[in-house]
C-alpha cells in the first residue's frame, strides 16, 4: 500500500483527488494520513467526499474513513469498467473538481462511460465548467482520450442546481504530446453567459472582451443566456494555437460590473499569451497527471510553477514512481517527463 501524507506542501484537496484518481489508474491502494491538517477547518469537506466516493464508485473502490471531518482514508480500487453512472455534488458543489477526478481513471477505462453530474457549474475556486470544455478537454484529447461534456443547465452559489452530461470514449493508452511551443494563435473563442439575468449583463461581457482581443484575427464569443434555479454570470475564453489550448475565466460577483470582468478576462488570457507558456495557470496543475501516464516524451512551459503543481507533482511522482525533470528559467518553467 503507498502512504501519502496529506499535509505534505500546499496541503490541500488536490492531493486527495491525486491519490484516489491515480489509485484507480494502477489498482495500487493508497492510505493517506493527515488530511489538510494544517487548514482551519482540516480533514475532508464535503466536496471532497464527493470527489473521491465519485472515483470509488467508478472503480469499485473499497473505501475506509469516507466522511466530512475525517483525517485518515484508505482507498482499495477494483477495476474502472466503464458504464453509466450519477453523481449529486449538492447544492452548489463543484462539478468542475468531481469532472477532473474522474477523468484520468476514465481516460484508461476498459469501455465508455457517461456521467451526469448536478451540483454547481460555476464556483469559486474551482475551474467553470466551460472551462473544461474549452481548455481542459481539447488538451485530454491530444493524448488520446475522447470526451464531450454538455451543460444541461447552471448552477451557482448558494443554491446551485447545475446538470452536467459526460461522455468519454477511452484511449487503449495514453500517448506523449509535446507542448513545448504554443505555435500561431490561430483564433480566440468564448462564451458569455447568465442566468436570471437581464440580457445586456453578457453582451456586455462579451463586448468589453473583444473590444480587448481587436489585435487577434477571429474573434468568436458566444452569449448563453438561461433561466434557472440559480442566478449568476461569468465569462470564459479560449485561445486555440496551432499547438495548444490556453484558457482565462472571470466569475461574477456583486458590484463588479460586467464590462470589468470581460475586459479582465481579456486581459488575464493577454498576459498569458505575451509570455513563453504553453498552459496556463490552471492548467500547468491538471496536465502534470495526463503527461505522466503518458510517459515519457512529454513536455509543457508554464509562466511559473505554483505551490499547488510542485504539491501535485510530488504526489505524482509517489503514486506513479515517474520522474519529472524541471527546468527553471528566468521567465518561464519547462516540465518534462522523463
Amino acid at each position: 500500500m503507498i502512504e501519502i501524507d496529506g499535509s505534505r506542501g500546499e496541503g490541500g484537496g488536490q492531493i486527495l483527488r491525486t491519490c484516489v484518481s491515480l489509485s484507480a489508474v494502477t489498482g495500487e491502494p493508497v492510505r493517506i494520513s493527515r488530511i489538510r491538517e494544517d487548514r482551519p477547518n482540516p480533514g475532508l469537506q464535503p466536496q471532497h467526499v464527493t470527489s473521491i466516493g465519485a472515483v470509488a464508485e467508478i472503480c469499485g473502490a473499497e473505501v475506509e474513513g469516507l466522511f466530512a471531518g475525517s483525517k485518515e482514508i484508505v482507498f482499495r480500487p477494483a477495476q474502472t469498467i466503464g458504464g453509466g453512472f450519477e453523481f449529486d455534488v449538492g447544492t452548489a458543489g463543484s462539478i468542475s473538481l468531481v469532472v477532473a477526478t474522474c477523468l484520468p481513471p476514465l481516460a484508461l477505462a476498459k469501455a465508455r462511460t457517461t456521467l451526469t453530474v448536478k451540483g454547481g457549474t460555476d464556483v469559486r475556486w474551482s475551474p467553470p465548467i466551460d472551462y473544461l470544455r474549452s481548455v481542459h478537454v481539447p488538451l485530454l484529447e491530444r493524448f488520446g482520450c475522447g470526451c464531450d461534456i454538455g451543460i444541461v443547465s447552471r448552477g451557482f452559489y448558494p443554491e446551485g442546481g447545475g446538470e452536467i452530461s459526460v461522455e468519454v470514449s477511452p484511449a487503449g493508452a495514453l500517448g506523449p504530446v509535446d507542448l513545448g511551443s504554443r505555435g500561431e494563435v490561430l483564433r480566440v473563442e468564448g462564451v458569455s453567459y447568465s442566468q436570471n439575468l437581464p440580457e445586456h449583463v453578457a453582451s456586455r461581457m462579451k463586448h468589453s472582451a473583444i473590444k480587448k482581443l481587436l489585435d487577434f484575427r477571429e474573434v468568436r464569443i458566444e452569449a448563453d443566456l438561461r433561466k434557472g434555479p440559480s442566478t449568476g454570470a461569468g465569462i470564459v475564453l479560449a485561445a486555440v494555437c496551432e499547438n495548444t489550448v490556453i484558457g482565462s475565466s472571470a466569475l461574477g460577483a456583486k458590484g463588479v460590473r460586467s464590462e470589468s470582468l470581460g475586459e479582465g478576462c481579456a486581459e488575464d488570457l493577454m498576459d498569458t499569451l505575451s509570455s513563453k507558456a504553453t498552459v496556463d495557470d490552471h492548467m500547468a496543475d491538471q496536465i502534470l497527471i495526463y503527461m505522466a501516464l503518458a510517459g515519457e516524451g512529454s513536455r509543457m512551459v508554464a509562466e511559473q510553477l505554483s505551490r499547488h503543481a510542485e504539491t501535485n507533482m510530488w504526489v505524482i511522482e509517489q503514486m506513479l514512481g515517474k520522474k519529472f525533470s524541471v527546468d527553471k528559467r528566468e521567465d518561464s518553467v519547462e516540465v518534462r517527463t522523463v
